[in-house]
């Protein structure tokens, strides 16, 4: 049976979801009733066990079709992986710092109450049971408890077998768990969870983010450092969180005020704003860089710079200090991420300063480096360029030396284009008329191909005025989105010729064969080649070298070159060679239409057909 028609049927025996529970639990609750193991009942049902716990959408909409149960749902309460260690978590988001996707954590007391109601298949996970900063069970104000991985994660998400396997910790700890109450910070993580961030200025915060700023600035405020991880204590973890939430939730000037009276502390060491924020700058310091904490870095950052002294080139928060006038160039290429010798060639670039003075410099300024790294991002590699205008790095290349984008070296053979330039030919191509429902139009590409002339020169033509008519598509990107008239003339095409060594493609347009054949025709020792380093990329490609090519037109003849010469098409003038028995070079057993010229000068049939022509 198809899937699609697997997915036309639902299943007699299903369940109920929980709120907030998650797809992998609804899916081993089900396989549980059906008394199957939840990688064969997703089997049967034309699902896959490992993508579904990884909650991808074809997944949850097959698991949606088979269950009757709602998409939407399905997908608020299912962890889908939004980066490299950050997840969805209901409403919100959150990393691997906090949230736990493979751990099976339960309220005992949700567990026991469900099996004894539905059975072995009320066993069940809820997602914000994984949120290991949320302790204990909203509605029976009891820990949480967290069972032992199994051997695998996708055995780990199977949760009616691992309550099952480890009934009696969950039995021991719904008997004898303490009464814990939510505290003022786990109901607003809920509320996150739930309802999605409140508009304040903590909104941009992730979870594991906010429960590292609220248990710091916590532990700063309780004059109290943080210990390792494995052995927090829960309960003063839950008291730090109370403590920074109540600080930070009030706002910016709430924060400025709790950071003012951390400094007024007395204390044996001397006072420094690394010492007296204490493990709330050494949570900050870790995490500057996420752009989700920049609000509290700029308080932190103006309050650090308004109340200590600072020497000229100190850096707080990885931001240089307002008043600094110099920098060091090791200070500048820690801010910027270029390298000494690099922003030096920059410098030399927008200053229009000489070598020797660029390679004298020992430091530079704030608005220098700001000069040269706003330069340096108005240009653009080869490579990023050509995605961006959706063609190859070669006609890139191409561009560049008909004098349609602008290049530049720093003192290496890479290349970077002007963004203006590739910004400005993307505006004329977006800027020409859609395309029209009658008249005969080809994409870019397919005109290039069906008409063999280089995109690079029907562009130039384009940006000429010299030929007109095109229009624009909405179903690609870049200059592919351009179209071109079918009777677009574009006057007499371009020889190639053998200047220089080749490439492989080039090589076959200039002896009028195919591109297999030149390979086969390199394999063969017919014609040479040689590696060369590719200076925009760094790489190593093969060329087919000028001499070999002139040597190999001394000695043979191609069919295209002779069937140009008589004026006929290729397959006549193949069956009439064949005919008069013109053998073919031998190319390790493959067949390359290419004839050695006294062959084909001993066949007079031949040769006159030719000369006529």
């Amino acid at each position: 049976m198809r899937d699609a028609e697997i997915h036309e049927r639902q299943l007699g025996l299903t369940v109920a979801p929980f709120a907030g529970e998650t797809p992998a639990s609804i899916v081993s609750r089900i396989a549980a009733r059906n008394a199957i193991s939840p990688r064969n009942l997703c089997s049967d049902l034309g699902l896959r066990w490992p993508f579904l716990c990884s909650g991808y959408p074809d997944q949850l909409s097959g698991l949606a079709d088979v269950a009757g149960l709602k998409l939407a749902n399905l997908k608020q309460w299912n962890p889908e992986k939004i980066g490299i260690g950050r997840y969805r978590v209901g409403l919100t988001r959150s990393s691997t710092g906090v949230f736990r996707r493979t751990a099976t954590r339960v309220c005992p007391v949700c567990i026991e109450q469900a099996l004894e109601k539905d059975g072995r298949h009320g066993a069940h996970q809820l997602l914000e049971w994984n949120v290991m900063c949320l302790h204990g069970c909203e509605h029976h104000k009891v820990p949480l408890v967290e069972l032992p991985r199994a051997g695998t994660s996708h055995e780990t998400y199977d949760v009616v077998a691992q309550i099952a396997r480890y009934s009696d910790i969950v039995k021991k700890a719904a008997d004898a768990g303490p009464k814990i109450a939510p505290t003022a910070f786990e109901v607003y993580v809920r509320k996150r969870i739930n309802h999605g961030s409140r508009r304040d200025w903590l909104s941009e915060l992730e979870l594991s983010q906010l429960h590292g700023a609220c248990l710091s600035l916590g532990a700063a405020i309780c004059g109290s450092s943080l210990p390792r991880p494995e052995i927090t204590n829960p309960d003063l973890e839950r008291e730090f969180c109370v403590e920074g939430l109540s600080v930070l939730s009030a706002g910016p000037d709430s924060l400025m005020d709790c950071m003012e009276g951390l400094k007024s502390r007395p204390g044996a060491r001397r006072s420094y704003f690394s010492t007296d924020l204490g493990p709330f700058y050494v949570w900050l310091r870790a995490v500057h860089g996420d752009a989700e904490v920049q609000s509290i870095v700029d308080s932190v950052h103006a309050f650090a710079v308004r109340n200590y002294t600072m020497k000229p080139k100190k850096r707080v928060l990885g931001r240089s200090v307002p008043t600094v006038k110099r920098m060091s160039f090791e200070t500048a290429r820690e801010q910027s991420g270029l390298s000494v010798g690099f922003l030096k060639r920059l410098i030399r670039h927008v200053d229009n300063l000489s070598e020797a003075q660029s390679s004298a410099l020992t430091e530079t300024t704030p608005d220098q480096l700001s000069r040269a790294t706003d330069f340096w991002r108005g240009l653009q590699n080869l490579k990023s360029t050509a995605v961006a205008l959706n063609v190859h790095p070669t006609q890139v290349k191409g561009l560049i030396e008909k004098g349609i984008l602008r290049s530049i070296r720093f003192g290496t053979a890479l290349r970077y284009v002007f963004t203006e330039d590739v910004d400005r030919l993307l505006a004329e191509a977006a800027a020409l008329p859609e395309l029209p429902d009658v008249g005969a139009f080809l994409p870019l590409r397919d005109h290039c191909q069906n008409q063999r002339i280089g995109l690079v020169r029907l562009i130039t033509l384009w940006r000429e005025g010299k030929v007109g008519g095109f229009v624009r598509g909405a179903d690609a990107i870049g200059l592919q989105a351009i179209y071109v008239p079918q009777d677009v003339d574009v006057g007499v095409r371009d020889t190639p010729t053998a200047t220089r060594d080749l490439t492989p493609l080039e090589t076959a347009a200039y002896l009028k064969i195919g591109v297999g054949a030149i390979r086969a025709l390199r394999d063969a020792g017919y014609l040479g080649h040689a590696k060369r380093l590719n200076a925009d990329t760094n790489h190593r490609h093969s060329l087919i070298t000028q001499s070999s090519i002139r040597e190999f037109e001394t000695r043979f003849l191609t069919l295209g070159q002779l069937a140009t010469s008589a004026r006929v098409a290729p397959i006549h003038l193949a069956r009439r060679l064949d005919r008069e028995g013109v053998p073919t070079v031998t190319c390790r057993g493959r067949h390359v239409r290419v004839y050695e010229r006294s062959q084909v000068a001993e066949h007079e049939v031949v040769a006159r057909s030719i000369s006529n022509g």
